[in-house]
């Protein structure tokens, strides 16, 4: 585990951007798979004032999303891919064969998962998965108690996780359930950006730097990957840093819930 701290909001949006178009420099035409929310915005937004030659390469690289509000399709102003269209995919001029969007409002969801699991295999996998932290230490739509195991699935949503959404969504009602990658799905990714923002993320945080795998707290279902760098806010600053010993530790024993 890599964990960088930010000095200011600024830089923790240029560190973000960094490692992303660094990523799709060293391995054109990757799978990338995109958070939505308040968290990767500077992000977004950062993107689009890259080199000519940073932004060929995020044009070339292919992207799917983590997660979609289940009967939400891509024209609901809710859905999360109406978001990702708005700020990253148009903004960028992101060829639409590129993009692979989870079809929310698919007939069969289970069907549209087991579809998203294909289109990662024919892709050769995730290059990057960027992860935002939620309060309760969700990543994508996994809960607490998600099994480690899990692919791509139909998640239910906690009431926590709703009551934050729909207060971003400005109020609006959102589904109660969700299609998400899995845990498995994301662990499987070769390299993992989680990207920790607001001061209500400091016990997920915590728990995660902390380097106890805990299934009440998914985040740490990432202990241990090869290639994981968490990227902190200012905000965070003085949550603990990693008991490096205690994490290494468990790094090579570790076995998922």
């Amino acid at each position: 585990m890599r964990v960088i701290q930010a000095a200011s909001e600024s830089q923790f949006i240029a560190s973000a951007a960094d490692h992303l178009c660094r990523h799709v420099l060293d391995h054109p035409g990757s799978l990338i798979a995109v958070p939505t929310g308040r968290t990767p915005l500077g992000l977004y937004h950062a993107l689009r004032t890259r080199s000519d030659v940073e932004l060929q390469a995020l044009r070339t690289a292919r992207y799917l999303n983590l997660d979609e509000y289940q009967g939400l399709g891509a024209g609901d102003p809710r859905s999360y891919a109406d978001f990702l269209t708005r700020q990253l995919f148009t903004p960028l001029a992101i060829p639409a064969l590129q993009v692979r969007l989870v079809h929310g409002d698919a007939h069969d969801s289970v069907a549209e998962c087991e579809a998203v699991e294909a289109h990662i295999r024919e892709c050769g996998g995730i290059g990057l998965a960027i992860l935002g932290l939620g309060a309760n230490g969700h990543i994508a739509f996994n809960e607490p108690g998600t099994p480690w195991s899990t692919r791509t699935h139909v998640a239910p949503l906690s009431h926590e996780t709703l009551t934050v959404n729909e207060r971003v969504a400005g109020g609006q009602v959102l589904p109660p359930r969700g299609l998400t990658l899995g845990i498995a799905t994301l662990r499987a990714a070769r390299r993992i950006l989680l990207l920790a923002a607001g001061t209500s993320k400091r016990e997920a945080l915590a728990h995660l730097l902390d380097g106890e795998p805990q299934v009440d707290w998914p985040a740490t279902s990432l202990i241990g990957h090869p290639d994981l760098t968490v990227l902190c806010a200012p905000e965070l600053a003085d949550v603990p840093a990693p008991g490096a010993g205690r994490a290494a530790g468990r790094a090579a024993s570790l076995s998922p819930p």
